[in-house]
This record gives structure tokens, sequence and C-alpha cells, in this order.
């Protein structure tokens, strides 16, 4: 492996993995505004997150063991020009006035059945990549890189769309995924252990059932695991809301748009810091114990909070050591995966989340409907505080990411 973050296989991969987000996200702006112009219907729009959402939690388990038996590389090239050939279509579908609802839906199947197996591919890779030392600068480097496209290109991908049109814009969503497709045919990616073993129910099956068992039987995943599934259902809700939290105060559109912009740009710095730091053992495990905690009181307050100044000072302080919190967290539960099961046990940790986070939504929504709303954020945010200092002052916890 090679010794340096800053190596030829991960700059490839993270400027092909830039431009193809870029391209992703122009055309949820602009799939989004088409269907708006067209239909009028809010319905669709629903239904076309809750395709990708069902494929992720249902097919994950089972696409990491896939990718553990083949090719990452071929994987990643295949599942981008996938989205090209699908993205394609629809813009010159949408160019010549042929595109309807089923084929948008359709064309919400295929990106989230390529998004399932490209996923495990290049969540695997990174860990042969990325220098072991390095995780959390890696990791961030990735996150901060999403964030910075996110934030900008929510700003400007609608004047995008308005200037160019819906059906350009899909089409340079195609040729972003053929770009990357290119950039991966050259990154030199290691076999898996598994790599060549025959794809079938049943192998497949017994990995998804062997991930399982190396979770609860590996006492860092043991530990990791469980807390960050209970964490998700606890503390996705209120992110998933916060437009209803937002209205309930009594604050407008945009003023919640301006909220949304402090949390992506603290999430921003703090991963940016993060990706040009290199820290010392100790000093990781003390971010993200202080990052977990801390963040959730801020968060609490900042639910219980009426005036808005206030409110985003709390977000603010709350997402950086929340992001900090989290890269640390996730850095060592990926280099807690056995290298023979990482793409099944992702797999599953991805489906639960995923599950957890749509829970978590339907609980909170549930529970806002019959309660304030803000008063059901603040008694989450108490309950989460207890699975995390239970991960963070666990001896296993920090001796695991001490040594690591």
């Amino acid at each position: 492996m090679t010794k340096k973050l800053w190596n030829r296989d991960f700059i490839l991969l993270l400027q092909g993995s830039a431009v193809s987000t870029i391209g992703d996200l122009m055309y949820s702006v602009a799939i989004g505004y088409w269907v708006y112009e067209q239909t009028g219907s809010n319905s669709l729009m629903g239904i076309m997150s809750a395709i990708s959402l069902f494929v992720t939690m249902l097919l994950s388990p089972f696409t990491g063991s896939i990718v553990d038996k083949c090719n990452r590389k071929w994987i990643l090239v295949a599942m981008d020009l996938l989205q090209c050939v699908v993205m394609l279509t629809v813009g010159i579908l949408a160019y010549t006035d042929k595109l309807n609802d089923p084929g948008v839906l359709i064309a919400a199947f295929l990106a989230a059945l390529g998004s399932v197996f490209y996923s495990p591919a290049a969540k695997t890779l990174m860990l042969d990549i990325i220098p072991r030392d390095d995780m959390v600068r890696g990791q961030s480097v990735f996150s901060g890189t999403t964030s910075l496209i996110d934030m900008v290109g929510t700003a400007f991908s609608g004047v995008l769309v308005a200037f160019f049109g819906v059906p350009l814009i899909v089409i340079l969503n195609g040729l972003s995924n053929l770009y990357s497709a290119v950039t991966e045919l050259f990154v030199r990616i290691p076999p898996t252990l598994q790599q060549g073993e025959s794809v079938t129910v049943s192998t497949v099956m017994r990995d998804v059932g062997s991930a399982i068992k190396v979770i609860f039987s590996e006492p860092c995943l043991r530990l990791f695991v469980p807390c960050a599934l209970i964490l998700n259902l606890l503390a996705a809700g209120p992110l998933m809301l916060i437009l209803p939290f937002c209205m309930k105060k009594g604050f407008s559109v945009e003023q919640y748009g301006y909220l949304m912009a402090v949390w992506t740009a603290a999430s921003l710095i703090c991963v940016i810091l993060l990706g040009i730091v290199k820290l010392k053992p100790r000093t990781r495990f003390l971010i993200m114990a202080i990052g977990f905690s801390v963040s959730e009181i801020l968060l609490i307050l900042a639910y219980l909070s009426n005036a808005f100044l206030p409110l985003c000072i709390l977000v603010f302080c709350g997402a950086v050591l929340n992001t900090a919190g989290n890269s640390v967290f996730n850095a060592s539960l990926m280099l807690a995966l056995p290298e023979e099961d990482r793409g099944a046990i992702l797999g599953f940790i991805q489906s639960a989340s995923v599950g957890g986070s749509a829970l978590s939504a339907v609980l909170y929504g549930v529970l806002g409907d019959i309660f304030p709303l803000h008063l059901v954020f603040a008694v989450g945010g108490a309950l989460s505080l207890i699975p995390m200092l239970y991960l963070c002052l666990h001896p296993q916890t920090k001796r695991f990411i001490m040594s690591h």
C-alpha cells in the first residue's frame, strides 16, 4: 500500500467521485424541476425517494457480498457506465418530449441499483488505498469534497437548470459518469481475499450470515455497530425534519435555507481541518468523545431556542463537533472491519442504517404530531446521550482508536 495519503489512486478516485457528484446534484435538481413542471405531483417525488431508500435497504447486504467476490474496478466502471446510459437516455427522452412518469421511476430504480453496488466497492477500496493512520484525513477529504459540492452546487444548480434546460443538464450528468468511469480504469485496485469465488445464492446468503456472526463475535464491531445503529435511530430523525421544525418555530423558508447553509458550512470547515491536520491517537479519541457528547448538548439547546441567531450559533458549534466525532468514529469503524468480509459487513451496516434513518424520521414525525416537535427533538437528543457516553467511555473504544 502506498504510504502517502495523496497517492495517484486516491487522487483519481477523489476527482472522479467529485465530478460524478456534481452531475448527480444537478440531475436531482433538474429532474425535480421537470416533475414539478410536467406533473405538479409531490407524490411522484416521494416515490422517487422511496425507491432509492428501499433499494438500498433491501439489497445492500447482498451487494456487499457480491462486491467481495468480484473485481472492484470493473464494478465501479460498470456502475458508472450504467448511470451514464440511464442519464443519456433520460436526457434524450426529455429533449424529444418523450419522457414520462414511468420513465422517471425506472431511471430512479436503475440509478439506485447502480449506487447500491458502487458504494461498497468504493468504501472497501478506500481501505486499500488510504494508509491506515491517515484514514480520518482521507475520509475527511472525501466528505469535505462532497460538502463543498453540495453547498456550492445547491446555490447554483437552479440557475444552471433555468439557463441550460433540463435535457442538457441530465445529459451533462451522463457525461460526468462517463468521465468518472474512464478515470477509474487507471486506479490500481488490489484483489479482495474472496475475489474469483463463484457468485451464487448460497454463497451470498452464507456471507450475509457470516457478516452478522462476525459483527457479534468481534469485540470492536460488537460495540461499534449496535451503538451506531441506536444512535442513528435516535439522532437521524431531527436532521430529516428540520423544515417542519423551522415552520413550527415561526421561521421563514429563507431562514430554513440559512440554517441548512450554517450546518453545511460548519461540517465543511471541520472536515477541511481534519483533512489538513494529522491527529495523534489520543487526540483522535478526545475529539470523538468530546465531539459526540458536547455536540448533542448544544443541539438540544438549539432545539429549545426560539431566537434565530442563537439557534444558528448553537447549530454551527454542534455541527462542527458532531462532524468531528463522526469522522473519527467512522474511520475507526472502517478499520475494525476484517478484510475477508468487508463488503458484506458494510452492506449489512448500510442497510440497517438506512432502515434506522427511515424509522427515525417516521417515529419523530408521528410523535411530532402529538407533542411539540422541539420537545420531541430535545427528548430524543437527551436519550441519544446514553449510548453516546457508553460508547465514548467504554475502554474498548479508547484502546482501539488509540492503537489505529
